[in-house]
C-alpha cells in the first residue's frame, strides 16, 4: 500500500496534530477556516472529490437570514450573518441585502414573530420587525396576500453565491496555513498502526489524527468507511430562474410562504437581478425516497416546474410577463430529525461530524464549523449550549 511520502500532510513532524476535513462544500470549508484561525499549529487539510462547492453549495439559493422563532435557531443563524457580514466587509464577499419576509398565515404567528424580534435583539440584530398585510403589499407591490395576514421582516438579510463563497473560504484557508486539495476522492480508510487514520485517495494517501466528516450528500458513505455511520438521507430538491420581460422598479426581498405542518410544499422566491427571480419549493416534512448523490438529474422535473409556475402566478400576479427559463436540482443531506449532527461521533471520538444541514448548509456553515473546530482544539463546544439539538451524541440511539 502506497502511503504519503512523509508522516504529515506537508512533511511536518509527527508531533503536529493532523486534521483532515472530508468535503469541500460550505460546511467543510467553514470548519477548516475556523480550525486554521483558532490554532495555526494544526496541520489542516481539506479533501474535495470534485471542485470546492461542487455539491449542494453551488446549487444553493444562498440565503442567509435570521427570521426564525426558536432561540437556538436564531442564535446559530445570527452567527452565520455576522460571519458573512465580516467577509463582505473585509474579504470582498458579495452579500446582497435584499431583506427576508416570512409570511404569516394565522394570528398566532404574530405572537411568535414578536418573540423572534426579542430573541434577535438578544443576538444583536435590531432591525427585524413585524409587517401587517398592507405593509407587505407596499414592500412588494407585485404580491397577492390572499390567505396571508402579514409577515416577519428582516431588512438586513440577503443572499450570496454559494460557489463564490466556497472559493473565498478556500483562499482564506490557504492564507491561514491550511491546504485544500480538489479532485481528490476518498476511496478507502483504515486505522493506522499508531492509532491514526489512514485515508486513501485518488491522489495518494494521507494520515490524520482526527477526521471531520463534512461530505454533504456523501456523508453516509464516508461515515461507513470511517466506521462511524450516520443515518443520512440525501433528498433531491429543485430551484428555478424566473425570467421576466422587463426589469422591476423594486428589489423583491426573499419571501418564504410556507405553512409549517401543512404537509404541503410552500413557495419561496428572491431577487436575482432586476429582471430575474430565483424560486423554489420548501417543505420540512419527509418526502419520498432518497437520491443517489452520484447519479441524479440536475434539472427540475416537469412536475416541479408545473407546481412552481402555478404557485408563482398565484402569489405574484403583478410580475411582468415571463416564465421559468431554467431549473436545477441539488441534494439536501438530511438527518432523520432534520437537525445536523455536529461533534464527536459516539462510535469513534476521532471522527467529528459536520453534516446533515440539508437546505441550510450555507447559513449554518459558520456555526457548525466553529463548533467542530472548538471541539477539536478545546475538547468542548462553548459556542453551543451543552444540551443542543445538533449534538452527535444522538447517534447512540440511532
Amino acid at each position: 500500500m502506497r502511503t504519503n511520502e512523509l508522516s504529515g500532510h506537508k512533511g511536518e513532524p509527527m508531533s503536529q496534530r493532523r486534521v483532515v476535513v472530508i468535503g469541500g462544500g460550505a460546511v467543510g470549508l467553514a470548519t477548516a477556516v475556523h480550525l486554521t484561525k483558532m490554532d495555526q499549529s494544526l496541520d489542516v487539510l481539506v479533501l474535495e472529490a470534485d471542485y470546492v462547492g461542487s455539491g449542494s453549495s453551488s446549487r444553493s439559493v444562498g440565503v442567509v437570514e435570521t427570521q426564525y422563532v426558536g432561540e437556538f435557531d436564531i442564535a446559530v443563524r445570527a452567527y452565520g450573518r455576522e460571519f458573512c457580514d465580516e467577509l463582505a466587509e473585509n474579504e470582498g464577499l458579495r452579500f446582497v441585502r435584499t431583506g427576508y419576509v416570512r409570511l404569516a398565515s394565522q394570528e398566532s404567528d404574530f405572537k411568535d414573530y414578536e418573540l423572534s424580534i426579542k430573541r434577535q435583539q438578544d443576538c444583536g440584530i435590531f432591525d427585524a420587525r413585524v409587517l401587517d398585510k398592507s405593509e407587505v403589499e407596499k414592500l412588494i407591490p407585485q404580491i397577492s396576500m390572499n390567505g396571508r395576514l402579514g409577515g416577519l421582516y428582516g431588512p438586513s438579510d440577503g443572499f450570496l453565491d454559494g460557489h463564490l463563497y466556497c472559493s473565498l473560504l478556500t483562499e482564506i484557508i490557504t492564507r491561514q496555513g491550511g491546504k485544500v486539495l480538489q479532485n481528490t476522492k476518498v476511496v478507502g480508510i483504515e486505522n493506522s498502526t499508531d492509532g491514526a487514520i489512514l485515508i486513501e485517495t485518488t491522489k495518494g494517501n494521507f494520515i490524520a489524527d482526527e477526521v471531520v466528516n463534512a461530505a454533504g450528500g456523501w456523508a453516509r458513505q464516508i461515515g461507513d468507511l470511517l466506521g462511524a455511520p450516520v443515518p443520512l438521507v440525501p433528498q433531491l430538491h429543485s430551484a428555478a430562474l424566473i425570467q421576466m420581460s422587463g426589469p422591476l422598479d423594486n428589489m423583491i426581498p426573499m419571501v418564504m410562504d410556507y405553512v409549517p405542518g401543512s404537509g404541503q410544499a410552500g413557495l419561496y422566491f428572491r431577487f436575482e437581478r432586476p429582471d430575474q427571480l430565483v424560486a423554489g419549493l420548501h417543505i420540512e416534512e419527509a418526502i419520498d425516497g432518497a437520491a443517489d448523490p452520484d447519479s441524479y438529474s440536475e434539472t427540475g422535473t416537469p412536475e416541479f416546474i408545473a407546481e412552481l409556475a402555478e404557485l408563482i402566478s398565484e402569489r405574484l400576479p403583478g410580475l411582468p410577463d415571463g416564465g421559468i427559463s431554467r431549473a436545477w436540482s441539488g441534494i439536501y443531506p438530511l438527518t432523520e430529525d432534520r437537525s445536523p449532527y455536529v461533534g464527536s461521533h459516539p462510535s469513534n471520538s476521532k471522527v467529528k461530524c459536520a453534516l446533515g444541514a440539508g437546505g441550510n448548509g450555507i447559513q449554518l456553515s459558520p456555526a457548525i464549523g466553529r463548533a467542530v473546530a472548538e471541539e477539536i482544539i478545546l475538547g468542548k463546544m462553548p459556542s453551543l449550549p451543552e444540551s443542543n439539538p445538533w449534538t452527535a451524541a444522538r447517534l447512540i440511539s440511532g
